[in-house]
């Protein structure tokens, strides 16, 4: 299996001309077609009872104009870099919410790249869960304090018998593929020990049939959150890539109360390969 097309949401700053030096990576490793991304909204000007209507037009055109700007700050960089490879790309820029136009974009996509954090946004940069909540495809996240490319290096699959687990698997499968070992890993109650054995057996002979071969791994619950017991094991280990389901129980009640993905996407240092 292997990726057609990648999506690259771009910003301002060295982290994004990182991510879009890794997403060219990934094009060539795969042989993809790269869609680069940059979208800003217009910023709503403050009004007041001694401000007219023209006035408040031409605050509008001004900063339409701001971000136009930003838009063909990010075109630049991306044809630049994309010519300098030798690469197949195609820029997708527009002036409105980054969220909800990038959401869109990925149709036509197979897999998005993006940050963890990004200070720009919502009103300059998509906002990386929103975007994993919306767009129906798969989002590799990458943090910004990253020590290892996602593929190339161990592999991580953090397990739970999810959907969004199994699609998270099929989405990684390329990235897999390229991984120099990967480990099947789950976190659960002692009760349930040896019914997680066999669904790792399970997920293991998958991925064998794919040509991967992976290693199952179950461990009992500690004294931190499984969020974190996964960290911790994916640093051991020295891996490149996290695979999981991303937002399996509902969003608000991960942020409200703390959850696996809140945890990955917070504090992990290493790529993570998402699907909702």
């Amino acid at each position: 299996m292997t990726y057609a097309s990648l999506l690259v949401t771009l910003e301002d700053g060295e982290d994004s001309d990182r991510r879009l030096d890794l997403a060219c990576d990934l094009a060539g490793a795969f042989g993809a077609h790269l869609i680069g991304f940059r979208s800003s909204s217009i910023g709503m000007p403050l009004t007041d009872s001694l401000m007219d209507g023209a006035m408040t037009g031409e605050l509008l055109s001004l900063y339409r104009d701001m971000a136009e700007t930003e838009v063909q700050k990010g075109r630049a960089r991306f044809e630049a870099l994309v010519k300098a490879k030798g690469l197949d790309g195609e820029w997708r820029g527009r002036v409105g919410y980054p969220s909800d136009l990038c959401c869109q974009t990925a149709r036509a996509a197979d897999l998005l790249i993006l940050p963890s954090h990004s200070p720009s946004a919502p009103h300059h940069a998509p906002e990386p869960v929103g975007v994993l909540m919306g767009c129906g495809r798969p989002v590799l996240i990458t943090p910004s304090n990253r020590s290892s490319p996602p593929f190339g290096a161990p592999a991580l699959v953090a397990w739970r018998d999810s959907r969004e687990a199994r699609r998270a698997l099929i989405a990684a499968l390329p990235l897999l593929q390229r991984a120099a070992g990967v480990t099947v890993y789950a976190v659960c109650d002692p009760d349930r020990t040896e019914e997680v054995e066999a669904e790792l057996v399970d997920v293991c002979t998958y991925l064998a049939r794919h040509d991967i071969i992976a290693r199952p791994e179950v461990a009992l619950k500690g004294d931190t959150s499984i969020g974190r017991q996964i960290l911790r094991e994916a640093l051991a280990l020295e891996v490149g890539l996290i695979v999981a389901g991303g937002y399996g129980h509902a969003r608000l009640r991960e942020w409200a109360l703390g959850g696996v993905t809140r945890d990955l996407i917070e504090t992990s240092s290493i790529c993570l390969c998402l699907s909702h």
